[in-house]
């Protein structure tokens, strides 16, 4: 995506500068939409409501005030379609409401170090009025623009769009079309919980263990377009009636255990090794892989029922180090992405010159915990 980049974001102080009146035209009408057959009466709908920034001069230059809302509340009104149209597995309508405009002003050049400077106008929001902030920088030079969602203390809670000078937000694409409404969409998926997964879009070629690509799920967070993973589907299912996600959010999705299971021929291996390779987000080195210099975690040994246990799933994934021979992605300053965390498992299990491949990954164990409230997850390994 043109305007979809990940970036790692700092907070600057800035005085909070004169707002335009927030107040903005009712949406009329709730929206009714139909997603898997069901048709949704007004108790399904879920607003979400932002609360959105945008430069003095942005705003003169997308035609003032009055034009600006009009066109706000229609692209709001296509995020809404984009995400409710995009076959789901939702038991809600979702909508998105502009519930308000607030002006910043910047000095000096127009890039994007000076629209960075005025970011922390969106702290203290209101929560009493506003769920989320949409903060705009209309005005980037080429080369600068991206969207993103939270960074340093905001978390799930704002949404940051640096846009080039020249690109007009309201008139870059028509529904369905992909523009600046969809690419939101995607960062409203942030909004609400779910990771980016292209960074699961692992090829053949970036594994060298066990050659074989992992099947990730086509989805609006970065893997398709106009279509929702199960994965997303049901985060959005558990935190619909949350408007802001708790801090604790991204631990509470995850079950208390994961049971591996190593089986040949129909029967439980006792005493099989079973290694987890990490597989780490992509950047200098061209992409996704599985990081094959050493296993996340080597030599555990199955029981007399072929099985594994784990617990501290969370940790596994999100805090590797500390998990007992547990290790961390490398990392070097040259990467896009240097997060610290795995983004899923390729599990190796081995008996005598017997060897058998699954993949562990959160996009299913989340919605095995989230649908049916699991709290041990299970995953079989057959030897070959």
């Amino acid at each position: 995506m043109k305007y979809l980049k990940l970036f790692f974001l700092l907070f600057a102080c800035a005085l909070v500068l004169p707002s335009c009146d927030n107040s903005l035209p009712d949406s009329g009408e709730k929206d009714k939409g139909e997603t898997d057959g069901n048709e949704f009466v007004d108790s399904d709908t879920i607003d979400y409501r932002a609360l959105v920034f945008v430069e003095e001069g942005d705003l003169q230059s997308y035609g003032g005030e009055r034009a600006f809302k009009n066109n706000l509340e229609k692209m709001f009104y296509n995020t809404t379609r984009f995400w409710n149209e995009s076959p789901n597995k939702f038991k809600y309508y979702f909508r998105w409401v502009p519930a308000g405009v607030q002006t910043y002003k910047i000095d000096g050049e127009r890039n994007k170090a000076s629209y960075e400077k005025q970011r922390s106008v969106t702290d203290n929001l209101d929560y009493s009025k506003y769920d989320f902030a949409v903060f705009f920088a209309l005005g980037v030079k080429s080369g600068e623009g991206g969207l993103s969602c939270g960074g340093s203390s905001k978390g799930h809670k704002v949404v940051w769009a640096y846009i080039e000078e020249g690109h007009n937000i309201f008139t870059d694409a028509e529904y369905p079309n992909q523009g600046t409404y969809s690419n939101l969409g995607h960062e409203y998926g942030h909004v609400r919980g779910a990771q980016d997964l292209y960074q699961y879009m692992i090829s053949a070629d970036k594994n060298t263990i066990s050659h074989e690509a992992y099947p990730y799920p086509e989805c609006n967070m970065g893997t398709g377009y106009m279509v929702w993973s199960d994965y997303c589907s049901s985060l959005f299912n558990y935190d619909a009636l949350m408007k802001q996600l708790p801090d604790r959010f991204d631990e509470e999705v995850f079950p208390e255990q994961v049971v591996i299971r190593v089986m040949q021929n129909g029967e439980p291996v006792n005493r099989a090794t079973v290694r987890l390779w990490g597989t780490r987000a992509g950047g200098y080195f061209g992409g996704p892989e599985v990081y094959a210099k050493e296993p996340f975690l080597d030599n555990k040994k199955t029981n007399a029922d072929g099985e594994v246990l784990f617990t501290q799933v969370y940790e596994m994934y999100n805090k590797p180090t500390e998990i007992s021979g547990g290790k961390t992605p490398p990392k070097s300053p040259q990467d896009e992405f240097p997060f610290s965390r795995w983004y899923c498992f390729l599990v190796e299990a081995e008996y005598g010159t017997s060897k058998g491949y699954a993949w562990l990954s959160d996009l299913d164990i989340v919605p095995d915990h989230l649908n049916n409230g699991n709290e041990t997850y299970e995953l079989v390994v057959n030897l070959k």
